[in-house]
């Protein structure tokens, strides 16, 4: 089961400060993978929608807009989702298929991802991208991955939490960053600052909800909901990408009382089929404010 984030990750001093060296000895492996990989090159762009920390900078649902910002204007015809598929069993390639995947097989972003368009799940990113030539895609939005560099990126687009931020500023495990910021905006192309997302559930008047999220910052999901009218006789936080067991739904519900359960998509795919019912989901989109640089830099990539 995965651990919560780190209460530490917040702050410069105690356990983050004891942890620095262990960070120094992350940097140095992470830093010697990223010098010896062999980026592929393949014949379609692929757009890499990054972070710099670790979960929770809300780079979903800006592939998703980012995804919708193509097809509104035609940029291309054929685009494709390549995710690494965290918390599935799946190592891929594979192609997820509503029909048959389950989080446990493939994660709960993949099957979020798969809502919107084709999507690919595949550990081995150069062939989650020869896959997707195969299947014809004219450019492939991959969802992190940011510090991987087996793939070339055609485009990079880093994702920064306008209220998180990059935490105390450490490096893993004594922070909350995969690598120093300052090396993360050296290799993007755009940065965009996610703040309050847009809402797009509405919700009856005078319901009272309970709150529940698995996420890398749960009470970023619990004040969305405050912050947008929705009364909460209580919530509860797990952890980030938390499998919700038949048990947990239960007690949940038990919990709730007359209260209506509420959560978000990235939760609610990862319950059990027979017991989502009167469980009520939030969903959200995210505005792009850089349309026009994204638009110019993504016009740069189709072929003259």
């Amino acid at each position: 089961m995965p651990p919560k984030t780190p209460a530490f990750w917040e702050r410069k001093n105690g356990i983050a400060r004891c942890l620095l060296p262990l960070s120094y000895v992350y940097l140095a492996i992470h830093k010697l993978k990223m010098k010896l990989a062999e980026p592929y090159k393949g014949a379609i762009p692929v757009v890499c929608i990054g972070g710099v920390t670790a979960g929770g900078s809300g780079k979903t649902p800006v592939v998703h807009a980012i995804l919708e910002l193509i097809r509104e204007v035609g940029l291309f015809e054929n685009p494709v989702i390549l995710t690494r598929g965290y918390g599935g069993s799946l190592k891929g390639p594979t192609v997820v298929d509503l029909s048959a995947h389950s989080a446990m097989d493939v994660g709960d972003e993949a099957l979020i991802h798969a809502m919107h368009a084709p999507t690919i799940v595949s550990r081995n990113r150069m062939q989650g991208a020869i896959l997707g030539a195969a299947m014809d895609a004219d450019v492939i939005l991959m969802d992190d991955g940011l510090q991987n560099n087996t793939i070339a990126k055609d485009l990079t687009i880093l994702v920064l939490d306008k209220n998180y931020g990059c935490g105390n500023g450490y490096v893993i495990p004594a922070g909350p960053l995969r690598e120093p910021l300052e090396d993360a905006l050296t290799r993007s192309d755009v940065v965009i600052h996610v703040g309050a997302p847009v809402v797009i559930s509405s919700h009856a008047k005078g319901t009272v909800y309970y709150g529940f999220a698995g996420l890398a910052h749960p009470e970023k999901f619990k004040s969305t909901l405050l912050e947008n009218g929705f009364t909460l006789a209580g919530f509860e936080s797990f952890a980030d990408h938390h499998p919700y067991s038949d048990q947990d739904i239960a007690r949940l519900k038990k919990q709730a009382g007359d209260a209506c359960l509420i959560t978000t998509e990235k939760d609610f795919v990862k319950i059990s089929p027979s017991l989502q019912n009167g469980i009520e989901v939030l969903r959200i989109a995210h505005n792009l404010q850089d349309k026009n640089e994204i638009l110019e830099k993504l016009r740069g990539l189709r072929p003259s």
